[in-house]
């Protein structure tokens, strides 16, 4: 794995109130798998058949494939905090992004040199956000609106002469695949101060979500063009405090969210580039775009209790359940394919419980545990898991602070599946340690271990359906200078 990146920040304050920042990263994230060992005895070793079904197998089998991906972020603020005012403008392009894989015909002989398939899916989004607020008595309001705008493409190309290369040449494009889409949204809220002990939030949301240019084409064949779609929803909040006494509060809350599907899930073809298929209840591993898919409505309550013990302890209790309409998950599709698809109605219970340690002025320690279950349609969902669990403490006095963190994610695995291999959604616990040190005001030094006793864990980002084996114990080191 190669991980590198690197980034600054830059503000300029104009007076006490307002102040403008910037702030740029580069990241560049590849990885790869070594030349495999075959164990296979006789004159088969790299080709031939296997096991009682007599499984044809060749060299490409041995192996998986490579992933590229670079991007640039850009982040520009602007806060004054006199006039209540607040912008923000953000701009993230995945110039590079996507894998390739080799083909049947690659010769172990030649380190696996030949040909294969290249897979990629640049994509770039940029929004922006205006909100100001204001102080009228017992009311605080804040009115805002935001834009945002997404582009997505792909493009596959079966025959390319160096798989092991990004840049390699092939003889061409075989499908070409992407869409676009665009939103804005008006918000308003108002803090009600109804009396010393009630607190008061109640605000709306406004939605206008459109998925457009949807296109594909195969090598020869005339652009298909996918329809155009428009959405608009309003989203209530209303949420209660009450406070018993400056140290025990309690709250109640509804709320309504509005989430579009990302352009992954809309446009993309993927196959994962896997030359080795690992069977899975439900069907293959190809997934197919799904231009007709709509946007998730999820409305969430909430009912909590907030305590501090002698400034010394925080407790934090909190009990929710959610109700999701037109739920995206994948499914299987015509021709034992994979697709995104509006499964219905979903729902999720749990409850969470947060304590927060005061140990001296210097020490704190925290932990937090959620228990929580779903199901689609009456159907458990395994990708929620059932148990998270972070914990962990920090000390802090000038010039150090020593943070050690730890995660704990119960395993996603559905019944029948086994564990313990890619693709498997096993639980996994991490711990990290960052250590900061202050020479003065301005300048600063971090050091960082994450995954801190090299465990060695496979996930999956459901967001993009990308399966992957955990980075390893890795090291960063960061310098900050503010001036």
């Amino acid at each position: 794995v190669l991980n590198e990146s690197f980034g600054f920040n830059m503000g300029y304050s104009f007076n006490d109130s307002q102040k403008l920042t910037y702030k740029y990263t580069h990241s560049i994230y590849d990885w790869k798998y070594e030349d495999p060992i075959s164990y296979i005895k006789g004159n088969g070793r790299w080709k031939g058949k296997i096991g009682e079904n007599q499984m044809r197998y060749s060299p490409s089998n041995f192996l998986a494939a490579r992933g590229w991906r670079a991007y640039n972020l850009h982040s520009l603020t602007y806060n004054d905090k006199d006039n209540g005012i607040h912008a923000h403008f953000g701009l993230t392009d995945y110039y590079k992004d996507g894998f390739t894989s080799p083909d049947t015909s690659v010769n172990p002989e030649k380190n696996f040199d030949g040909p294969g398939k290249k897979m990629s899916y640049p994509s770039r989004s940029w929004n922006f956000d205006l909100n100001k607020r204001w102080i009228l008595g017992a009311h605080t309001v804040l009115f805002g609106g935001s834009y945002t705008e997404d582009k997505f493409s792909e493009t596959i190309e079966n025959n390319v002469y160096d798989w092991k290369s990004w840049n390699g040449a092939s003889d061409g494009i075989d499908q070409r695949l992407g869409g676009k889409d665009k939103s804005y949204a008006l918000y308003l809220q108002d803090k009600w101060a109804v009396s010393q002990k009630l607190t008061a939030y109640i605000g709306g949301r406004y939605d206008h979500y459109k998925k457009y240019d949807g296109y594909s084409q195969y090598r020869g064949k005339d652009e298909k063009d996918f329809d155009s779609s428009s959405y608009d929803k309003f989203s209530p909040k209303l949420s209660l405090d009450y406070a018993f006494n400056e140290n025990t509060n309690a709250y109640v809350s509804y709320g309504r969210s509005f989430n579009p599907p990302i352009l992954y899930q809309v446009y993309r073809y993927s196959d994962k580039g896997n030359s080795i298929y690992i069977p899975k209840k439900g069907g293959s591993s190809i997934y197919i775009p799904n231009p007709g898919l709509k946007p998730e409505t999820t409305d969430t309550w909430e009912l909590g209790l907030k305590k501090k013990i002698a400034n010394k302890t925080d407790i934090h209790v909190d009990v929710f359940y959610a109700k999701t309409k037109d739920y995206i998950g994948s499914a299987v599709d015509t021709g034992n394919w994979k697709q995104y698809q509006n499964q219905g109605d979903a729902k999720t219970h749990g409850f969470e419980i947060s304590l927060n340690q005061h140990h001296s002025d210097a020490w704190t320690s925290y932990i937090n545990y959620t228990w929580q279950t779903g199901k689609v349609e009456g159907e458990k969902n395994y990708d929620i898991p059932r148990h998270l669990l972070h914990l962990g403490t920090t000390y802090s006095k000038n010039p150090w602070t020593v943070n050690l963190d730890g995660m704990f994610i119960s395993d996603r695995t559905e019944a029948g599946e086994e564990s313990g291999h890619f693709k498997a959604r096993d639980a996994y616990f991490l711990m990290n340690l960052s250590t900061n040190y202050q020479f003065n005001k301005n300048f600063g030094i971090q050091f960082a271990v994450n995954n801190l006793f090299d465990r060695e864990y496979y996930d999956e980002d459901i967001s993009n359906n990308h399966y992957y084996i955990g980075d390893g114990r890795t090291y960063t080191l960061t310098a900050r200078y503010s001036f």
